[in-house]
């Protein structure tokens, strides 16, 4: 960064930098530089901007900054000094001397501080020559002392009339240093960022061209228009370029400090508070006003229709990946629960989108019924939102582009409440926004005091004939005083429950806790389930009968266990019933086609809403077990966990397994297991009938069950979602307690069937 037009003989840069750290003696002394600078740039920005017009307010405000600038260290004044002193420097070292001693004076600050309060110097002497430009003095009652100090300072070296400050080379200059010293204010400002090496180390040479720059500007400001073509255009030309470098130096990181400030607010607002929800949406998508339409779904919205909805959940896709059941559940979802739904898709690549990327967003939005949807992502959403989805969110579901989407759960305040509800609403559907939370009537308090008053009144009527009448009304009066009491609990919990949501961690823990033990209700649950199996079997669990849920990829193995199902129900006259809940679509359409037993899960749908929740339950109780510290002994025996890993093992896409049942009477689960010992149970039925008297029929079936030893079986496989918080390491077999080998499998399905063709 030398200046070879300033001089014949150039000073070596490397001496420069010695010199300049010399200088340096920064003893943590500040001041309010944003004040400072601002004030700075107003003058010169008057100047810079003005013609043969000026505002005599403006003048005027020029001449109150001066007693502002009084207030200030005399170091401001000290730097005048000295870059007047350049005025006369004509060769480059004495320039460089001039610049060096400059830094001296300042030798206290930082190097930032010192190009701000270099420029608060110099901006005192640019408006003084403004205010002794005689043709800008009109109307001015008063320069007051800035215009007589401003000429003793450069005594002879200032003309009648300087028009050189106006001219396009010293503005330019001037913009150049205003811009790099904002820069690098700004970029100190940041408590999240820190500069990397490189501009910490350019920060000292950047400040001594800024230096010697504000003496070049000054000495022309002084000349005449011709000694100013002649001598300091080349110069002041060259400085600008070489100040732009090193502006292009810092600004970058600049960006990167805006957009790490932008991305940290978003942060805090998510994870800790914002006021409310509109003022967090401000900071994801770009909108002028609060009224600006951005979502649709029947209609138009903008920002203040949240104001008053009290349930907020995203859906946040890797681009338009979402499977057509996903879709469905969701519209399905809406219907039953009513949530506020937006979806939000977040682009891999921050390009402009394609046409085909256009394509596949009509596509999707045109099977969003009851969805919202945003208008124009990539021109709404602020790039800071999705940095926070890729870095925050997907991390920790351990997500990758192109797999399952998440749901996230906001509260009124705009903050995270549950950061991934998909599990939760799939698992628990219409428990969810049932209200838990109430006081229980004390109606039966009433009579208990009626008899206790009753009693210490005995024989008081003979003396006061009223007494029953004033014990009614004593009894009445506490009933209204119960009533109002228990109505301002209530009052209270639904205001709480009014500026809360029901999509809450908090909430996914309560209904867990009201699950104790591994049922058929978690299979089938109470209600009529979306495409599924609840109003199916849940008549047979009232009624106590014993059911077989099954499934398997082996036709033969089905028809041989339905049929010895059926033969030995008959000979004990017993109705056993069978669900066929595997994912073998076409060993289904068989069972359907011949009528061998019950097949509910009758198309891809049924399929995917009852695996895809078994799945989310499976995710949702660890994430029950993670959150209330569970110990590790009691995690692997949790029942509940075990009998859904069991399921989802045995009915794995990469599974060898021939088939599988699971046995309970009503909703009690008694036995699960593998199909080859399931059907050998019950080709010995001979071995174990006696027992059936004595211990009923499901008991004898299961102590001859854990009684059979199998030596060889089937592998069945369990697959962990790599957006698991935590896979385990190690994993034991459920058939024969030994270690299950780990592989990496990679998947393409494109959501669209999960159907299993094997056979």
């Amino acid at each position: 960064m030398t200046l070879s037009s300033l001089s014949k003989q150039p000073i070596d840069e490397s001496i420069i930098r010695e010199q300049v750290l010399s200088t340096d003696n920064h003893d943590g002394r500040h001041f309010n530089t944003n004040f400072i600078l601002s004030d700075a740039e107003k003058i010169l920005r008057l100047g810079m901007g003005t013609t043969e017009e000026v505002l005599v307010e403006k003048l005027n405000q020029v001449v109150e900054l001066d007693n502002i600038y009084e207030q200030l260290s005399y170091h401001i004044r000290q730097v005048s000094i000295e870059i007047v002193s350049g005025l006369n420097a004509k060769m480059a070292n004495q320039q460089h001397s001039t610049t060096i001693g400059i830094l001296r004076k300042l030798c206290w600050y930082s190097w930032e501080d010192k190009m701000v309060l270099m420029l608060a110097a110099f901006s005192i002497i640019y408006g003084g020559y403004i205010l002794l430009d005689s043709r800008l003095c009109k109307g001015v009652p008063k320069l007051g002392g800035l215009a007589k100090k401003l000429g003793s300072l450069i005594q002879n070296n200032l003309v009648e009339t300087p028009p050189s400050y106006v001219q396009k080379v010293v503005v330019d200059c001037l913009n150049s240093m205003l811009e790099l010293t904002k820069c690098v204010v700004e970029l100190k400002q940041c408590p999240y960022y820190s500069p990397p090496p490189s501009v910490v180390l350019a920060l000292p040479m950047a400040t001594y061209w800024i230096a010697t720059t504000l003496i070049n500007v000054s000495a022309a400001c002084a000349c005449d228009t011709q000694h100013f073509k002649v001598h300091h255009q080349n110069e002041l030309e060259e400085l600008t370029t070489l100040i732009a470098k090193i502006l292009a130096t810092f600004s970058p990181e600049l960006t990167k400090k805006k957009a790490e400030e932008s991305f940290q607010i978003l942060r805090h607002a998510w994870y800790y508070n914002s006021s409310n929800r509109v003022e967090l949406f401000k900071l994801i998508f770009n909108v002028k006003d609060d009224d600006e339409e951005i979502f649709k779904r029947d209609f138009w919205h903008g920002l203040n229709y949240w104001r008053d909805h009290q349930t907020d959940l995203l859906l946040i896709t890797s681009g338009f990946d979402i499977s057509h059941e996903q879709i469905d559940f969701l519209n399905w979802y809406y219907g039953n629960a009513s949530p506020y739904i937006i979806w939000i898709p977040i682009m891999k690549h921050n390009a402009t989108w394609t046409s085909e990327d256009e394509h596949h967003f009509e596509k999707v939005k045109e099977k969003m019924c009851d969805l919202f949807w945003l208008n124009d992502p990539q021109k709404r959403l602020l790039p800071q939102f999705p940095r926070f989805v890729k870095e925050e969110l997907f991390p920790k579901f351990k997500m990758r582009w192109g797999e399952e989407a998440i749901l996230v759960s906001i509260d009124r305040k705009g903050r995270i409440v549950h950061p991934n509800v998909m599990h939760m609403i799939l698992t628990w559907a219409h428990y969810i926004q049932e209200n838990t939370i109430g006081v229980q009537r004390l109606y039966n308090i009433t009579p208990l005091i009626e008899k206790e008053v009753k009693e210490g009144t005995s024989g008081v009527n003979r003396v006061v004939p009223e007494i029953d009448q004033m014990i009614r009304d004593f009894l009445h009066n506490i009933e209204d005083r119960i009533n109002a009491w228990a109505s301002s609990i209530e009052s209270k919990i639904q205001e709480v429950q009014d500026q809360s949501t029901p999509y809450h961690s908090d909430r996914e823990k309560d209904l867990w806790q009201q699950e104790t033990t591994w049922s058929l209700h978690l299979l089938a649950p109470k209600f009529q389930s979306y495409q599924a199996i609840g109003g199916l079997i849940n008549d047979w669990i009232q009624e106590e009968k014993y059911i077989f849920l099954y499934g398997g990829n082996d036709i033969k193995w089905v028809q041989e266990f339905t049929s010895k199902v059926r033969e030995v129900g008959s000979k004990i006259q017993l109705n056993i019933e069978l669900v066929y809940v595997g994912r073998n679509k076409k060993i289904r359409r068989i069972i359907d086609e011949k009528r061998m037993t019950h097949s509910p899960l009758h198309n891809s749908k049924s399929i995917w809403w009852f695996w895809t929740r078994l799945r989310s339950m499976f995710l949702s109780r660890i994430h029950y077990l993670d959150v209330t510290n569970c110990l590790v002994k009691e995690y692997n025996n949790d029942e509940i966990l075990q009998g859904l890993k069991k399921l989802l093992a045995y009915e794995s896409t990469n599974t060898t397994i021939e088939g599988w049942a699971l046995l309970s009477k009503g909703a009690k689960v008694i036995v699960c297991g593998h199909g080859t010992k399931m059907l050998q149970v019950m080709n010995e039925y001979q071995i174990w009938k006696e027992n059936i008297a004595p211990k009923g029929f499901g008991q004898a079936f299961k102590d001859h069950h854990d009684m059979i030893f199998m030596n060889r079986h089937s592998c069945c496989t369990l697959e962990y979602p790599i957006n698991l918080d935590q896979i385990p390491e190690n994993e034991t077999c459920h058939e024969c307690s030994r270690s299950m080998h780990k592989f990496l499998t990679f998947t393409c399905c494109h959501g669209h069937d999960v159907d299993s063709d094997k056979a």
